[in-house]
């Protein structure tokens, strides 16, 4: 059932509720000198189960060439920070506005290339998914109740490889061969953060 998941002890906790409880509404952007853009961290109902959904950048020579992140991207015109994300999770994996019900946003974060970055979280009910090969090389599920486990995260320097402007540490999660870390680390850390009830 969305919005709903079993965790270790087999109770059940409505997640969405919480979050539009917990979380600040989306609204519009945080007065700032810099470049602006938003990006979508959309919970999904997979394999029964909540999950985060991801995408993996593909390989080239953009700064974010082969990391996890989540859709989005610079804003545009009037948009506000919501409809940043949304018009780009339409564009890279076919996630119709329809299918987007906003929970709250995360507090906003300074990219390593200095943008300010908004993060809106949402329930995305089912659609069909249809990546940009320019911009998503494949999608990945993460479940929610692993996010949630502290001991699976890890405070470390970036990967070998990783570009030289970027913060000395940031959390870090391991999902079989993919990782999560740097900006999309820190957004996905502070959602399950805030989702540290009892």
């Amino acid at each position: 059932m969305p919005g709903r998941s079993g965790y270790h002890d087999d109770t059940v906790f409505d997640f969405d509720s919480y979050l539009q409880r917990a979380l600040p509404t989306p609204g519009g952007w945080l007065p700032t000198d810099l470049p602006r853009a938003a990006v979508l961290c959309p919970i999904v109902t997979h394999a029964q189960a909540d999950h985060v959904l991801f995408v993996k950048r593909p390989e080239g020579s953009n700064a974010h060439a082969g990391q996890i992140g989540f859709p989005g991207g610079m804003h545009e015109a009037d948009e506000t920070p919501l409809e940043t994300a949304a018009r780009e999770a339409l564009e890279e994996v076919g996630a119709p506005p329809t299918a987007i019900t906003p929970l709250g946003e995360l507090a906003p974060r300074e990219s390593s290339s200095g943008i300010h970055v908004h993060c809106v979280v949402a329930r995305l009910a089912p659609f069909e998914l249809r990546c940009d090969p320019t911009e998503v090389e494949r999608v990945l599920f993460v479940p929610l109740a692993e996010l949630r486990l502290a001991d699976r995260w890890q405070e470390l320097p970036p990967p070998d490889g990783a570009p030289q402007n970027i913060p000395s540490t940031s959390p870090h999660f391991r999902f079989d061969r993919d990782l999560i870390w740097g900006l999309t680390g820190r957004f996905a850390h502070d959602l399950v953060t805030t989702l540290e009830v009892s």
